[in-house]
């Protein structure tokens, strides 16, 4: 496929300097009294599961590794690649790191749910679309709870009620139940992060043409087969013999210049 200008400025531009927006933004912090900045580093788990994450995009197709080392992109492209992919990673790591609580027992638990999650989907086909989108509804639930339950439910309050509900909470869970609250303007910054990475996976998933997606689909959920009409059949083994046709060629070729 034939690059357009437009796409190679997104592509070397644009998405390096949204992943290094998030890279940056995922770790800052405003203090609850004096909303004074502050910056978080990353857990260690947070860098394991952004690297777990990789994984999964690389092998569930939104990343084509291809596509930053390749042959025909040469030592600048290989260096550029090199950038690209850890400006990727290192925004991954850190949306894991905004979406977290930063101490106590929830620090734990959602760790742990995160885990769980990318080592299930290492053993699970996807799309591409479908993995970006399971991705960020994992990101997104995340950011509900800890921006908006967590936050609302454990923040410091002059209401009786609510400090009578957190000292029972934190007794039932023994102390453990530790969490630290920042000022609101922590979690619009938050949001706005999760919107600028979700944003930098699409400009850098590959673009597939409806006949690809139809084709995935039917890969990954065998059963669709039956359900499809006559037409989507047609479209469906269209795609299928194109997409083999295009691999013997490329053999071919590869064969012929070898």
């Amino acid at each position: 496929m034939k690059r357009t200008p437009n796409r190679d400025v997104f592509r070397y531009i644009v998405a390096p300097l949204l992943f290094l927006t998030v890279a940056l933004a995922g770790g800052i912090r405003f203090q609850l009294e004096t909303s004074a900045l502050e910056f978080v580093l990353p857990q260690l788990i947070s860098c394991i599961l952004g690297l777990l994450a990789m994984v999964s995009l690389v092998r569930g197709g939104p990343i084509r590794v291809s596509d930053y080392f390749g042959d025909e992109e040469g030592v600048i492209g290989s260096v550029s690649g090199v950038v690209r992919m850890a400006a990727i990673f290192l925004a991954t790591v850190q949306v894991f790191n905004v979406v977290t609580p930063e101490r106590g027992l929830l620090n734990f638990v959602f760790n742990l749910f995160y885990f769980l999650i990318l080592l299930n989907d290492l053993f699970i086909v996807f799309s591409p679309r479908r993995l970006a989108a399971a991705l960020a509804s994992v990101l997104g639930v995340s950011f509900v709870f800890k921006y908006v339950l967590l936050a609302d439910l454990l923040a410091p309050s002059q209401s009786w009620g609510k400090y009578i509900l957190q000292e029972l909470m934190k007794t039932a869970s023994l102390g453990a139940l530790d969490y630290q609250s920042f000022a609101p303007a922590t979690g619009y910054l938050a949001l706005f992060t999760l919107m600028l990475y979700v944003l930098g996976l699409y400009l850098v998933a590959p673009r597939t043409e409806p006949d690809e997606v139809l084709a995935e689909l039917a890969v990954i959920n065998r059963n669709r087969i039956s359900q499809m009409t006559p037409a989507e059949r047609r479209r469906l083994l269209t795609a299928v013999a194109i997409s083999e046709t295009s691999v013997d060629v490329e053999d071919e070729v590869g064969a012929a210049s070898e």
